[in-house]
């Protein structure tokens, strides 16, 4: 069955002339005769009285004609869906990265682009389990870039010839711990407390997330017990507020806890790591919406 079979039968229904029906739906006289009697077949009964002029509907024919135009409804507005979800699809620019920054950095980000840029549709995931399954998607078409913190080992990260990257901003993480009853830190590290510390770890892929190796160059002598990981910052600043142990956390998370008191630091400025956010692309993947957005980021950074 064909929906121009259908669409043929409205017309006639309406005018109730077959010359005047096919000059309407841009067809010959026989041809359009034809697919009427085609539709006949398909139905299985007689839907068009021939014998009167203007033709009429046979009593199988009225019962047929709402649904006719039920289907020619549905028909144009389920064609007219999927040209907007194609047409939306094809501006949407899609990102991966991670949660922290997918809540504390991206929102902010986006919103400054906003002059800049032509799409108003984005998606960011973040549900992939780590930097591996994040590359994939990548290099599968599934995401168009990939926000991350630079790896600093440039081990995972480092084939030029498949992603490019730009440098978007820096983020500082800061050890925090709650204070005792004085305002003063539970532990001070830089004083190279005797004991246990305990310590909030964040589950990243250890090369995009440096404390560990801070830990080890810079307080290698200290003894550090992990009492608590999380794979969202936030879990780890509400964790070292209820006074569970010492965190490495952005400060973006934490400044107003350290304004208001509810955190101190556990240690001077020379204890934050600096992290460099970086974008990331598939070289040899990049759709056309996605190619102008990179091109106004190259722009912004050559400014």
């Amino acid at each position: 069955m064909d929906l121009n079979w259908i669409e043929d039968f409205l017309v006639l229904c309406k005018c109730g002339n077959f010359r005047i029906s096919a000059e309407q739906r841009f067809v010959s006289q026989p041809a359009f005769s034809r697919r009427i009697n085609s539709l006949e077949v398909w139905a299985g009964a007689k839907l068009i009285d021939r014998s009167s002029q203007p033709v009429q509907l046979t009593d199988a024919g009225k019962l047929f004609k709402p649904v006719a135009q039920e289907i020619v409804r549905l028909a144009h507005l389920s064609r007219h869906e999927i040209q907007a979800r194609i047409r939306e699809e094809g501006e949407k620019i899609r990102f991966s990265t991670l949660s922290t920054l997918a809540q504390f950095f991206v929102p902010s980000w986006l919103k400054n682009l906003q002059p800049d840029i032509e799409s108003e549709l984005f998606s960011v995931r973040t549900d992939f389990s780590d930097v591996g399954d994040y590359l994939c998607a990548l290099d599968e078409g599934e995401v168009d870039f990939f926000i991350c913190y630079e790896d600093p080992s440039e081990i995972v990260l480092n084939d030029m010839k498949r992603y490019t990257s730009l440098h978007l901003d820096i983020e500082m993480l800061v050890p925090v711990v709650s204070p005792d009853s004085k305002g003063k830190p539970r532990w001070w590290l830089p004083s190279n407390p005797e004991g246990v510390i305990p310590y909030l770890q964040t589950q990243f892929t250890p090369s995009l997330w440096p404390v560990k190796h801070h830990l080890d160059e810079r307080y290698g002598s200290l003894k550090f017990l992990t009492v608590y990981e999380a794979t969202i910052a936030t879990a780890l600043s509400q964790m070292a507020r209820e006074g569970y142990g010492v965190a490495w956390v952005p400060l973006s998370i934490v400044i107003n806890d350290l304004e208001n008191g509810r955190l101190v630091r556990a240690g001077d400025e020379n204890d934050d790591i600096e992290l460099h956010i970086k974008i990331y692309r598939n070289a040899n993947i990049i759709a056309p919406q996605a190619e102008k957005f990179w091109q106004v980021l190259l722009q912004r950074n050559q400014s």
